[in-house]
């Protein structure tokens, strides 16, 4: 997880197009529901604390190991984002960060925020989650982790 991690937040957020065809090497951007049409579990997303002027998913390439989707919200305005990383990776290896609070639905969550970004992430039904949010181009954290285990209980 921490390779995609660190994928997501060094990624930009790139025009809002579609591709008649989905060549997902590298990732393209795609509409949610054809991103739900090429993965086995449904997508749910979270409440957005901001105003989204730019909204962006992609199925990101793990050469065929697992599906891994990522929704980046967006307030250019503000420099503001919000990633939301799902997958349904059956690695079983221990999460990295600190190991903190519950979520509503009983999920432990690890703390994987840094000086740069604030980050939790969880696993939920045979799913993994990151929640990342960052500002000034993920130069500075957004939200604190009681936010974003606030943001992250939206998700449904």
């Amino acid at each position: 997880m921490g390779p995609l991690l660190i994928s997501a937040c060094s990624q930009n957020v790139i025009s809002n197009s579609s591709s008649a065809h989905l060549d997902l090497s590298p990732p393209v951007e795609i509409s949610i529901d054809e991103a739900e049409a090429k993965v086995p579990f449904k997508i749910k997303q979270p409440s957005i604390p901001f105003q989204v002027t730019q909204k962006s998913t992609r199925i990101l390439d793990t050469n065929g190991k697992f599906d891994a989707v990522e929704i980046t919200y967006a307030n250019t305005d503000e420099g503001s984002n919000l990633i939301l990383m799902i997958t349904n990776s059956k690695a079983d290896t221990p999460p990295t960060g600190k190991k903190r609070l519950k979520l509503a639905n009983s999920s432990q969550t690890w703390d994987q925020g840094n000086e740069h970004i604030s980050a939790i992430y969880w696993r939920n039904e045979g799913l993994t989650y990151s929640l990342i949010s960052g500002k000034n181009n993920n130069l500075d954290p957004l939200y604190d982790y009681q936010s974003l285990i606030e943001i992250a209980n939206t998700i449904n």
